[in-house]
């Protein structure tokens, strides 16, 4: 935990990310089992759990993981079909403070997203 964190704001994120974490599993396994149509609706509702962590991590000076959790929620997004989101959620993690080859990656990510989105 962060030393910025108080106790009643990591309680609420350490909440939020094991919801967010049994949402992604279920997402995974359906995936796996090939029910892709099945798994989108959780992709979407992790995306939305990973996009409210993010602003929590800011408010509590985790601005790096804050940006981690953002590319996390527009890659579920582009997993759920809705890659609009996933590219305003790239973009927001590309404003933030990322490692030079994480910025690289996130930066082709956003790409792909935006040739999608051209098609």
């Amino acid at each position: 935990m962060s030393k910025g964190r108080t106790k009643p704001a990591a309680r609420k994120i350490d909440r939020m990310l094991a919801e967010k974490s049994a949402i992604l599993s279920k997402a995974h396994a359906f995936t796996t089992m090939g029910m892709a149509e099945i798994a989108q609706p959780l992709w979407a509702s992790a995306a939305s759990y990973e996009e409210r962590i993010a602003p929590l991590l800011d408010a509590n000076g985790d601005t790096l993981e804050a940006a981690v959790h953002r590319i996390s929620a527009a890659s579920c997004y582009l997993k759920a079909g809705d890659p609009s989101r996933a590219a305003n959620l790239f973009r927001a993690a590309l404003a933030g403070p990322l490692r030079d080859n994480t910025r690289k990656d996130v930066e082709g990510m956003l790409d792909d997203c935006l040739g999608l989105l051209a098609k």
